[in-house]
């Protein structure tokens, strides 16, 4: 297991805001690298946003078989059973990534996460950050 660190998650808009306004506090996923508790998630809300809006802390990942995540996740998984299975349509694991400590931040732009990280573009799962590129979003994010 990796150690606690910094990453971004790319995220729709609609469940970025369900998470920050406290009605989801589960991000659901097909497949995701490996993530430690305590690792801080950086939430980058997709298209039309496009802006980092807030930040999690990991308490849990767990994975198991679709129907075991939604028989324990359901009520923090921000989705009805019908969109959960849609989802998960033919694969044999899903990943429940319990988040606490969120909070709301920025927004930070694409512009500004470009003075972080060259070149930078929205991850399509998950983006890792380096100290330094932490650093600075912690400190773009207390403006």
């Amino acid at each position: 297991m990796p150690e606690a660190s910094d990453a971004i998650i790319s995220i729709h808009p609609g469940y970025a805001n369900a998470i920050l306004d406290g009605t989801k506090t589960i991000e659901l996923r097909r497949r995701i690298p490996e993530l430690a508790t305590g690792t801080r998630l950086w939430i980058y809300a997709t298209r039309p946003t496009a802006a980092v809006v807030g930040v999690a802390t990991i308490s849990d990942v767990n994975r198991a078989h679709p129907r075991t995540i939604w028989q324990k996740h359901r009520g923090g998984a921000g989705v009805d059973h019908a969109s959960f299975m849609e989802y998960f349509n033919g694969t044999q694991e899903a990943v429940a990534i319990l988040l606490a400590a969120v909070k709301r931040v920025g927004p930070i732009t694409i512009e500004e996460l470009r003075e972080i990280r060259d070149r930078f573009h929205p991850p399509q799962v998950l983006l890792r950050l380096t100290n330094a590129e932490a650093e600075a979003l912690q400190r773009l994010a207390k403006k």
